[in-house]
């Protein structure tokens, strides 16, 4: 009788392992406020990171254009007009010979003139001239940079 309450007993702490494996409803609401809070820190900082690699590839992609608009100068006396539209309009390639380089772009880029030329597209030979970069994305946060001759 001694050893089937041994048994018993061991049958019955076995039993209760089993029923108490899993976690409590307080263990989990802790897990989900500890991801909660981390979700709150890590989110801003990932926004501001979105931000900062957009305006990098808008100015990056601007110094190229500034510098096929100077070897355009120095070639042919003048700056021009244009702009580039991910699946639209393209007068930056067919005038200037740019091209962002990659087919996942969302960023629109204008060219515009100070003082228009004597051609349509063309600056005059002393303007400046303002390339304005938006991401379809984020048009609020457009990068514009001015050039000067």
């Amino acid at each position: 009788m001694l050893f089937t309450v041994l048994l018993d007993f061991a049958g019955v702490i076995q039993m209760k392992a089993l029923i108490q494996s899993g976690f409590s409803l307080v263990e989990l609401m802790i897990a989900l406020a500890i991801v909660g809070i981390m979700s709150a820190i890590a989110i801003p900082f990932y926004s501001d990171y979105q931000v900062q690699a957009r305006a990098g590839v808008s100015q990056s992609n601007i110094q190229s254009i500034h510098l096929l608009q100077r070897d355009r100068r120095r070639e042919f006396g003048e700056y021009i007009e244009g702009s580039y539209v991910p699946g639209g309009a393209d007068t930056l390639s067919s005038r200037l010979g740019w091209d962002p380089g990659t087919g996942a772009d969302q960023i629109s880029y204008v060219v515009t003139c100070a003082t228009d030329g004597a051609k349509a597209g063309e600056c005059a030979r002393s303007s400046a001239y303002t390339v304005v970069a938006t991401h379809a994305t984020a048009p609020a946060e457009a990068v514009t940079m001015t050039f000067a001759p």
